[in-house]
């Protein structure tokens, strides 16, 4: 009785290893037929089609980094082909985003302003942008100094609006004023947002432009605290690679001792989000598609395809 586990875990591994290996053979034949295809199309034909076998290749990243058995170092999470396909996957914790809701149910707008600086947008536009959120997810009908109610957005033909209620998705920001201007300037924004969460940042996956924003410091001051992630080689996902585990332990690294940043970086930072985030990025020639899921505990919170911006 107490052998059986023994050997029954070499033979779920082995079949693990097994479906990850059916997988790329399968990817290889994915991708010769592409190939193919694309070597007799016309442009326009080549771009839909390396559309459609680039999303292919993305799918099969999601289901290689899926596996229970895949730790975000593994090899199998990239994948080229001498033929021009490809995948690469990422698994981070979806912690390492800010939650838009939290920044702006708890009132800490003055961290929201710091991120849409950080884009370059004038002070006067962050101001009047972080108003137009705070009047979208709060319930009342009350409006902001700069921001926008349900007659703000009557004016301009929009019925139904604000939701007075927090976002459910990223996409639903687009409504909110002033969101179309920041969709057009700097389309990347999503890669600093997430909807789920409890709001605290986990600061052993997030980028370091969103360190420094968090604790108000220059970019050079961050170089520290990623050096430490990286360990001895500046290698990510390495042996040596080293984690936070406290505030304090970030805030020195930061160069920081002031206690008001200090206690901001108690209240807003994490060191194990224990949500799982998946990119996948296909490619196929000149042609990239980029899917995402966003689970806890093996459930699907959110499956969708975003713009790659690299």
């Amino acid at each position: 009785m107490h052998l059986r586990p023994t050997i029954n875990r070499p033979r779920h591994q082995g079949s693990a290893l097994i479906a990850v290996f059916w997988l790329i053979a399968v990817l290889g034949m994915v991708v010769f037929g592409a190939t193919k295809m694309l070597a007799t199309d016309s442009h326009y034909a080549k771009e839909a089609r390396g559309r459609i076998y680039a999303k292919r290749l993305a799918e099969m990243g999601l289901a290689v980094g899926q596996h229970p058995a895949i730790t975000p170092d593994d090899p199998l999470l990239n994948y080229s082909s001498e033929m021009g396909g490809s995948y690469s996957v990422n698994i981070v914790a979806e912690e390492a985003r800010f939650n838009i809701n939290a920044l702006l149910l708890n009132g800490d707008r003055s961290l929201l302003r710091r991120i849409f600086q950080k884009w370059n947008m004038k002070p006067e536009f962050a101001s009047a942008l972080s108003d137009a959120l705070k009047d979208w997810v709060d319930q009342d009908d009350l409006v902001s100094l700069n921001g926008a109610e349900k007659r703000e957005y009557e004016k301009e033909g929009l019925e139904g609006m604000p939701f007075n209620r927090p976002f459910k998705d990223l996409d639903e920001m687009l409504f909110v004023r002033g969101m179309e201007q920041v969709n057009a300037f700097y389309p990347g924004w999503r890669d600093w947002f997430t909807v789920f969460g409890d709001g605290r940042i986990d600061v052993n996956d997030a980028k370091p432009e969103l360190i420094a924003v968090l604790a108000d410091v220059p970019m050079e001051r961050v170089g520290p605290l990623m050096q430490y992630r990286l360990g001895m080689d500046g290698v990510k996902w390495t042996k040596d690679d080293s984690r936070l585990t406290s505030a304090i332990q970030v805030a020195q690294m930061l160069g920081v001792f002031q206690p008001q940043i200090v206690q901001q970086l108690t209240q807003w930072t994490q060191f194990a989000g224990p949500i799982r985030r998946i990119e996948s990025v296909g490619s196929l020639g000149d042609v990239s598609r980029k899917l995402v899921i966003i689970s806890q505990n093996n459930q699907v919170l959110w499956r969708g395809e975003l713009p790659n911006h690299g």
